[in-house]
């Protein structure tokens, strides 16, 4: 995965435009074909952090229209940031479109995601590294 990574400050901030960096799976298909299964399509995201270990743990995803993914938690509290589209939760919040903050916290189940008809944008903002923890009891520990 390549992330265009600045430090500015003397080391103590960092800068990352998404247009710089590569996008890519949460998860390599042909390492990881389970964890697809929880999807109606492969997601591809980035990482715009330090490095995984030391976060931040920004990442920009792109939903194609009309992709869901299963019902899930994460393993730390959660911030959505729509940037482009429409997607929902299914868990009675509504449709969240761009411009909208939803946050979540830590072992919270919600979904299926579902992008609207035009896919959707978002930035996933996690208080720590990012495992996704589906319904069924499959654990997928991300590694950066």
């Amino acid at each position: 995965m390549r992330t265009q990574h600045q430090p500015i400050m003397g080391g103590v901030g960092g800068r990352s435009r998404i247009a710089d960096n590569e996008w890519h799976y949460l998860a390599d298909p042909e390492q990881n074909p389970e964890f697809f299964e929880h999807m109606t399509e492969p997601v591809q995201v980035q990482f715009l952090g330090k490095n995984w270990d030391e976060g931040p743990w920004i990442m920009p995803n792109k939903f194609g229209p009309g992709v869901k993914a299963d019902r899930h938690a994460h393993n730390h509290a959660t911030i959505y940031y729509i940037t482009k589209g429409s997607m929902t939760f299914n868990d009675g919040s509504g449709w969240y479109q761009e411009g909208d903050l939803r946050w979540i916290e830590a072992f919270n189940e919600y979904g299926p995601e579902e992008a609207g008809p035009d896919g959707v944008e978002f930035l996933l903002i996690s208080a720590g590294p990012i495992d996704v923890l589906w319904e069924d009891g499959d654990h997928h520990i991300v590694k950066g």
